[in-house]
């Protein structure tokens, strides 16, 4: 759900500005279980963050009132068009304490020496997850603490029984699959951080969903997002897509329709103190030196 890598990378949902007006709905909807993680970590006074993938901002931007005036944020994504934006809005509301850089997140990043690394929907795009928390052991204080949240496909419902509904979550997990990508890597996230050093591990479970506002919104704009996608890999005809969307878009404007986001799992762990990565070894072995 944030393009943080190259254009050829298996990213299938559409980026610049309408991925942009997509990315915000998200947001909202998310705002409450995400301010509720990184409560976890306060205070990030003063601190250097980083919010790699971060895409328009949105995330960036709370970072930035928890770190306060003499904090760093630093935004990392590849999709300029969504940087732009977020530099403008970042200009527009006085947030001087936060930048926006335009690169990779899998080479070594712009920032380092940073009290919290912050990633939602970016792991779960790529073929190589452990590459990208690599590069967030390497930009970590230690004892600093990285924030993951990332999506698991298996578990989106509506009531009543949705066709439509069902297919276009099939067809996503399909896109995703054929590009390398993890569609339900949210619950592989604990395993993961492990995999790369991290210690006390932990994790929590959150799914938006309702009747009305952003929250019905958001399968709507996903589908849209993936068309693209679909039909240039020949995974749905043009003809489908569009029935699948006529069908979506009648369903959600029911008022007596139930609609969810996928499962969303949010898994957190802190670089230890005195343990030092090893990035030449793909085993992801630490030196301690305490």
């Amino acid at each position: 759900m944030a393009m943080a890598v190259r254009n050829s990378d298996p990213y299938i949902i559409k980026g610049g500005k309408e991925g942009r007006a997509r990315l915000a709905v998200i947001s909202r909807v998310l705002a409450p279980s995400t301010q509720s993680v990184l409560d976890r970590f306060e205070p990030l006074s003063d601190s250097t963050v980083i919010d790699a993938g971060c895409a328009g901002g949105d995330v960036s931007f709370e970072l930035a009132q928890r770190v306060g005036a003499n904090g760093r944020v630093v935004g990392i994504d590849f999709d300029e068009s969504k940087l732009v934006l977020a530099r403008e809005e970042a200009a527009a509301r006085g947030i001087g304490n936060i930048e926006f850089h335009n690169a990779n997140i899998l080479h070594p990043w712009p920032a380092d020496g940073a009290a919290l690394v912050h990633v939602r929907f970016v792991l779960t795009h790529l073929a190589d997850p452990e590459r990208l928390l690599e590069r967030a052991w390497e930009a970590l204080l230690p004892g600093g603490a990285i924030v993951t949240e990332d999506i698991d496909y298996g578990s989106q419902f509506c009531d009543p029984p949705c066709p439509a509904f069902d297919r276009y979550a099939e067809l996503y997990v399909e896109a995703s699959r054929r590009r390398g990508a993890d569609p339900f890597i949210g619950r592989r996230l604990v395993r993961l951080l492990e995999g790369v050093g991290f210690a006390d591990v932990d994790s929590a479970l959150t799914q938006p969903y309702g009747r009305q506002g952003d929250v019905k919104q958001v399968p709507m704009l996903t589908f849209s997002a993936i068309a693209n996608a679909l039909t240039s890999s020949g995974i749905a005809t043009s003809d489908e897509v569009g029935r699948v969307t006529a069908k979506l878009d009648a369903f959600a404007a029911r008022p007596d329709t139930t609609m969810s986001c996928p499962r969303i799992f949010q898994a957190w762990g802190r670089k230890p103190v005195g343990a030092q990565f090893q990035p030449s070894k793909r085993g992801h072995k630490l030196r301690d030196h305490s």
